[in-house]
């Protein structure tokens, strides 16, 4: 999939939901775009509302969206450009049960709005992104947070802006990049 679609399907699918009075945010690989990581990514991670989900079922789904497959409501493909979405749902855990992290409602303050798109801002994308990668065993997500440390020279007291389950994590990470600049 080439990237100009993924952005292309992105900004429509920002009218569409906005149009409609769907609350949303882009989280995952296009927010740790945004925060200055670019890497390969071919889907749109979306955050809604329970109620967010319904009115994409009822206003989007048949109209240029479909399922991926029966009976998954929160798998869905962009017909023209064939993008998937993943839709997670305010009050999921970030990565698996068990996670401290939950994620919130896309309109909470801990999201900036960027060109029409509500991204997180930066604690929070690591915070999710921590949890995802220690609770729910994703290496993608560790990957990410190792980069966004680096890009961004997050310092050791940024891990006081994360809840307190994720900071050794983080501290672990900050302290691996930091090795590594020595290094270079």
């Amino acid at each position: 999939m080439h990237s100009k679609n993924l952005e292309l399907v992105l900004k429509a699918l920002a009218r569409r939901l906005d149009e409609e009075g769907i609350p949303f945010a882009i989280v995952d690989g296009l927010a740790v775009r945004h925060h200055g990581y670019v890497r390969f990514t071919e889907n749109i991670d979306l955050l809604t509302t329970t109620e967010g989900l319904k009115l994409i079922h009822e206003k989007l789904v048949g109209r240029g969206f479909v399922r991926r497959a029966r009976g998954l409501r929160k798998k869905l493909r962009e017909t023209e450009h064939g993008v998937n979405i993943d839709v997670i749902v305010a009050g999921e855990p970030a990565g698996a049960g068990g996670s401290p992290v939950v994620y919130p409602d896309p309109r909470a303050a801990g999201f900036a709005n960027v060109e029409g798109t509500r991204i997180p801002k930066l604690p929070l994308l690591v915070a999710f992104k921590l949890a995802s990668g220690t609770w729910g065993h994703r290496a993608q997500d560790v990957a990410d947070v190792q980069a966004l440390i680096r890009i961004h020279r997050l310092p050791r007291v940024f891990a006081r802006r994360l809840p307190a389950a994720l900071r050794p994590k983080f501290l672990e990470l900050r302290d691996e990049a930091g090795r590594q600049r020595e290094m270079e």
